[in-house]
């Protein structure tokens, strides 16, 4: 928490002075939920009078990556010349879509086609479960769920999400009784988990 609150009064005092200072701004944003999420989220808040360029890694790397963060620092730097002006429309159409994502409260958000929209909590369930089934085929018992967040990430899914999501999910998962766990909960590096059978379910 000291963390995020020295990270938020960071942010308010950056938008403090750039209101009373409007400088041009670009913004780096890949073709991911984090970033795009992120990108509407500052359009929305800085002030009307700062004019706004957009750099998307995913674009200028033709596809290679996903994140802005699995650029290079020297592929950065060669690639902030291309940055492009956001048209004022399109800015507007994004604070809009910013505002939407935030009046529908939900969890989970995905990004598809250029697009942001709120998904079920449950959407990517049978992901994880399938992984486990992957994993506990080839172990012939409990998965370790650094395992099992490796599995998904890498391979069962074609978009990124994060560990700590994951997580929450098979906790979820093991409360339905879907899942069954063995070692403690406290911490992610001390449990594994298999599906249920209903040998479980009746004891």
């Amino acid at each position: 928490m000291p963390y995020l609150k020295s990270n938020m009064e960071a942010w308010r005092e950056w938008l403090s002075r750039l209101s009373a200072n409007p400088v041009p701004v670009v913004i780096w944003a890949a073709d991911n939920v984090f970033e795009q999420t992120g990108f509407r989220a500052v359009l929305a808040s800085l002030p009307p009078d700062v004019t706004v360029s957009v750099m998307n890694v995913t674009v200028a790397s033709e596809g290679r990556l996903r994140h802005t963060g699995e650029a290079a620092p020297d592929e950065l730097a060669s690639w902030i010349g291309n940055a492009e002006p956001l048209a004022p429309w399109t800015r507007e159409r994004l604070i809009q879509d910013w505002r939407r994502l935030v009046a529908e409260a939900g969890l989970l958000r995905i990004y598809e086609n250029g697009n942001l929209r709120t998904a079920d909590e449950s959407y990517f369930d049978e992901t994880i479960v399938q992984g486990v089934r992957t994993l506990q085929a080839g172990a012939q018992g409990w998965v370790k769920i650094g395992l099992l967040i490796e599995e998904i990430l890498f391979h069962a899914l074609d978009r990124p999400i994060s560990h700590s999501w994951i997580e929450y999910r098979l906790r979820r998962l093991i409360e339905r009784g879907i899942l069954i766990y063995t070692g403690s909960l406290e911490a992610m590096h001390d449990y594994a988990v298999k599906l249920a059978t209903p040998a479980d379910s009746a004891g």
